[in-house]
């Protein structure tokens, strides 16, 4: 069931750190793309995290880099599950599990639906994603977040690859090379497995590694196949493809076309609502409130020392932050005084803050134009630039919306400087202009522009 939001960020990242990063953000409850594009390369995450901040992110992965396949859980291991997978798969994989991250999708019985995925690739994402500031709520795969069919597959062309859904965690990225082949090597869509009596599946994996000095590329082909209850013989003409890109020409299959959308659309509509999160085991999110009392833990260890070495000093610590709070009760009725000398008596502090609230209010005025704080606004910066300038005698009439001032400067161009800047935001009315030794005093007038 897809979350409330109003918007979220999806972020499609690279098998490698020089190629393209797409990414989306999708609003569903306006059902429309809020703004969308490519980087470069990953390392350009940073330009993006203006749209992160303040929205839910997802990031997709490719994919080639993960592996998912099935596994038979042997007797007695569910307990210990998490940390059985990586040595049940040890005979399928070429790599030590140790440099392997297994993710459990989903479990039936004594089947396991995994994905797998190397460590590496993950730190490398995660480690690019922190050093733009991004935090993400979810990773997983790209195929699987596109629209699910039962029995029977969907098809998106993505950066020249085809990503293929084959069930509810099943999938993999063909490129349009060997599609046919894969294709052709299918019996049947898959149809998760709910009880013992449910078609069995077969898994062959192949996994390619170029060299250390060619393009880092992992591409992993999964090939299922499974029987109907009734033993009746499938061909690959027989698996029914929806597809929301141009179908390729001569494919096996039957190529059913869906409604053409921007795939990265329809990526981040199924991400929103899917369940998978490759972020398990050592990749685990922290909840907010843990992550957020981390960097004051060693803070709280130094307070409960401080604590327990001041505890015979109790009752004079106790005595001084009486004393302080008098001080502060003293200094902040001096202010309440100085501001609103037309105030004498202060019964309490709630009542202090209730008259400096309404002034601030009032001040402040009922909308975004009204009320003095939005002039001193406008006015500041014209002040600012000219230093040689001070005010004298300064009056807000919020009836005939004006503000009048009277002007002390060294010179009479201080005075012209002044009313230079400050017609970019008011209609300025200057008075006569009077030097008294070695000073030039005038009165200004401002109004608001119709």
């Amino acid at each position: 069931m897809e979350e409330s939001v109003s918007e979220f960020l999806t972020i499609r990242l690279s098998s490698r750190a020089e190629q393209p990063v797409q990414w989306l953000v999708w609003s569903p409850q306006q059902n429309e793309v809020i703004a969308s594009g490519q980087l470069d390369n990953i390392s350009l995450l940073d330009e993006i995290a203006d749209y992160a901040a303040q929205r839910t992110v997802y990031a997709l992965i490719p994919a080639s880099d993960v592996l998912m396949t099935q596994v038979s859980i042997p007797a007695g291991s569910s307990r210990q599950l998490a940390s059985v997978l990586p040595f049940l798969l040890e005979e399928e994989l070429a790599q030590d599990v140790d440099n392997l991250h297994v993710h459990l999708l989903e479990k039936n019985g004594d089947l396991a639906q995994v994905a797998v995925i190397e460590h590496r690739k993950m730190e490398e994402w995660l480690a690019a994603l922190r050093e733009a500031g991004i935090e993400i709520k979810a990773m997983l795969p790209d195929c699987l977040c596109l629209p699910h069919f039962d029995h029977s597959y969907s098809a998106a062309e993505i950066e020249g690859q085809w990503l293929i859904r084959q069930s509810a965690v099943q999938g993999i990225a063909a490129e349009t090379t060997w599609l046919a082949a894969w294709l052709s090597a299918q019996q049947a869509p898959i149809v998760p497995a709910v009880d013992e009596d449910d078609a069995d599946s077969d898994a062959d994996h192949d996994a390619t590694e170029d060299s250390d000095t060619s393009a880092d590329a992992s591409e992993v082909v999964s090939l299922e196949k499974s029987s109907p209850v009734d033993d009746t013989p499938l061909t690959a003409q027989d698996i029914v493809i929806h597809h929301y890109t141009p179908a390729p020409e001569n494919m096996p299959g039957r190529w059913q076309a869906e409604a053409p959308e921007l795939v990265m659309q329809l990526l981040a509509q199924g991400a929103l609502a899917s369940k998978v999160n490759m972020l398990s085991g050592v990749y685990k999110q922290q909840p907010a409130w843990r992550k957020h009392l981390k960097p004051w833990r060693k803070v709280a260890i130094a307070a409960g020392m401080l604590v327990a070495v001041l505890a015979g000093q109790h009752f004079v610590s106790m005595q001084a932050m009486d004393k302080q709070a008098l001080a502060y009760k003293a200094e902040s009725e001096r202010i309440f005084r100085q501001v609103l000398p037309q105030f004498k008596r202060v019964p309490s502090q709630s009542y202090l803050k209730r008259q400096m609230n309404s002034e601030l209010s009032r001040l402040g005025g009922s909308s975004e134009d009204s009320g003095l704080l939005p002039w001193l606004v406008q006015l500041q910066p014209a002040l600012a630039k000219v230093p040689q300038m001070s005010m004298q005698n300064f009056k807000y009439d919020q009836n005939r919306g004006e503000i009048r001032f009277q002007g002390v400067a060294g010179e009479f161009q201080h005075f012209e400087q002044l009313r230079t800047l400050l017609a970019e935001n008011f209609t300025v009315e200057q008075g006569q202009l009077n030097r008294e030794g070695n000073q030039v005093t005038g009165a200004v007038v401002l109004r608001r522009k119709s």
